[in-house]
């Protein structure tokens, strides 16, 4: 399936509504600098499989634009001057901050290095969010390094030398038949949860969201030990999910951010993609409500029960009744009403996003094994007065890899997150909470 969809249309709607883009980063810490010949021929991997995407537009309203392979191919790059050992973590969010990716035009994303001057090398990945998510990452990586990279997706001169528009008149048809269908769905979720209080107090603004000033977003990475993580998950009768859970949510209470009457408001983010999918995006989220406060006292049992059925529910489903089904009907709208909608929507308080156990194939490039990995995202374009408008106030990504696990955070509320030297501290103070020590990049 070639077609713009799901979460790869909401980003390109987001880009050309409002300028909001989304990058992310894989970043890699190798202890000495791998061959420059042997990083090009990953880079010529990258570019000869599933991340090589461009959009041609669909020639007939309501059809959905299409994906085609890139013409472009990205160039390694690596900054002249090495950095110290110190910096590698303003270095990799300097980075990420600056990525100038182009998804639309077939420019989704790059590699760019540096050395240090203790002898290291430090690697990011960075590509629009657009082009990829997280597991469609860990594939586009573990075909580069088997070097088995190959794009499924049709060249622009193959789909502008055939006629598009019966291909897309089948596709605005089907596009109106699914609409129709989620129209039925929203109707029946909105009526069933037309007297619940939580749907008011999301869409009533603050005085304070008029605010257009504020400052920017935060980022921290962290490294933790894995087996003091998996052993105070288990003291405190979580899983690791759980224990990541908590920490966010304390995070939250720690920064004095309100939360509604009904709970700390958590996304979790789930894949749904399965063997062989070469969708850019096939991921989705769960949304829990934690009503107290998460604290060692209080334990994580409930934060997995919570979790479990919410997880039950989508794999029962295969959505969320109205997040999921919202896209087949706003694809029909004018685009000013799309823009409000978008606008209008209430986000968590908080989103985590847990890859789990990092394979090999992530972990190794250019025959160089990395001693720290990371991976994270951010909206850039967003001001302060929309950070204020719409939820997450933070969102965070883990990964696990040999005796570590790094946690990346993005803070995004600019009151209640805008000092990153507030947000460092509480992270730490939050993780000596469930006794645990963290060491910043």
């Amino acid at each position: 399936m070639n077609r713009v969809a799901g979460a790869d249309e909401s980003y390109l709607l987001a880009e050309q509504l409002f300028g909001w883009s989304a990058p992310i980063q894989y970043a890699w810490v190798f202890t000495t600098e791998p061959d420059t010949a042997e990083l090009t021929r990953f880079g010529e991997q990258l570019a000869a499989g599933s991340l090589s995407r461009k959009v041609v537009r669909a020639v007939v309203p309501f059809a959905r634009h299409r994906w085609v392979r890139s013409p472009h191919r990205p160039v390694l790059r690596i900054d002249p001057d090495p950095i110290a050992d110190t910096e590698i973590g303003a270095w990799a969010d300097r980075t990420l901050r600056t990525a100038d990716l182009d998804p639309v035009d077939g420019r989704g994303w790059q590699l760019v290095g540096v050395r240090t001057s203790a002898g290291r090398f430090v690697l990011s990945l960075l590509i629009s969010h657009m082009v990829a998510d997280g597991q469609g990452l860990y594939n586009a990586l573990a075909a580069a390094h088997a070097g088995s990279s190959a794009s499924t997706l049709p060249t622009e001169a193959e789909v502008l030398a055939r006629p598009r528009w019966r291909g897309d008149v089948a596709d605005a048809l089907a596009q109106l038949g699914a609409a129709a269908a989620a129209a039925r769905v929203i109707g029946v979720e909105l009526w069933r949860t037309r007297n619940d209080p939580r749907r008011a107090a999301a869409g009533a603004p603050r005085t304070a969201d008029l605010a257009t000033d504020g400052p920017d977003t935060t980022l921290a990475i962290v490294d933790i030990d894995r087996a003091r993580w998996a052993e105070q998950a288990r003291r405190f009768g979580g899983t690791g999910n759980s224990l990541f859970t908590a920490l966010l949510g304390g995070l939250v209470q720690r920064s004095g951010a309100p939360v509604g009457a009904d709970g700390l408001r958590v996304c979790i983010a789930v894949s749904n993609r399965e063997a062989g999918d070469e969708r850019a995006n096939a991921s989705g989220g769960v949304w829990i409500r934690v009503p107290e406060p998460p604290s060692p006292e209080t334990g994580l049992a409930a934060i997995r029960t919570l979790s479990k059925e919410a997880f039950t529910r989508y794999a029962s489903s295969g959505q969320d009744k109205l997040t999921d089904n919202l896209q087949p009907v706003v694809r029909l709208l004018p685009q000013r009403v799309i823009a409000t909608m978008m606008r209008s929507i209430a986000g968590p308080d908080t989103t985590v996003s847990n890859l789990g156990a990092a394979p090999d194939s992530a972990l190794t490039i250019a025959g160089r094994r990395a001693e720290s990995f990371a991976i994270r995202a951010i909206m850039q374009g967003r001001s302060a007065a929309e950070r204020r408008r719409q939820g997450p106030g933070i969102a965070a990504w883990a990964v696990e890899y040999d005796d570590k696990i790094t946690i990346t955070f993005f803070g995004i509320h600019p009151d209640h997150f805008g000092d990153e030297d507030k947000l460092r501290a509480n992270i730490t103070a939050e993780l000596e909470t469930w006794g645990l020590d963290g060491t910043a990049w």
